[in-house]
């Protein structure tokens, strides 16, 4: 569970590096609807997380936020996931749960929060790969010759 969650968090940090990430929020009002819109306008799920993450505010109103990525996310890799990583993607969301558990606030709903997103973008990451693998040999089965 706990590495599921450093991978996670790993992905995310290496993410930081690529040159045409958001340095600033793309929405000026820093309105809360006007930010959901934007996350929800978002192309990916990645992108969509990268707009949460920017324009978060560290306070209780970043749960929304992160719970427009999370249905985002999961439109992608819920419906195929199977049984074993089913269980891996919750045990993942619930270290982040637990991590924050003992902790009062908005700042830790929204650090919550904020690591379960992040989860989910590590599984749509990884749905997303599995979509560009080839599933055998586009030539069809090759009969052995005689």
């Amino acid at each position: 569970m706990a590495r599921i969650v450093f991978l996670a968090l790993s992905f995310l940090i290496s993410s930081a590096a690529l040159a045409d990430r958001l340095t600033k929020c793309p929405v000026e009002s820093l309105n809360q609807a006007d930010v959901a819109a934007a996350v929800v306008a978002a192309p990916s799920c990645a992108q969509a997380y990268e707009v949460m993450n920017v324009c978060r505010t560290n306070a209780g109103g970043d749960v929304a936020l992160a719970d427009i990525v999370i249905q985002q996310c999961e439109k992608v890799f819920l419906a195929t996931l199977e049984p074993a990583a089913s269980k891996s993607y919750h045990a993942a969301r619930d270290a982040c749960v637990r991590r924050f558990a003992h902790q009062d606030g908005s700042m830790a709903a929204s650090f919550q929060a904020t690591c379960e997103a992040g989860v989910a973008v590590v599984f749509a990451h990884r749905a997303d790969l599995a979509a560009m693998r080839p599933r055998g040999s586009p030539y069809g089965t090759l009969a052995p010759t005689k």
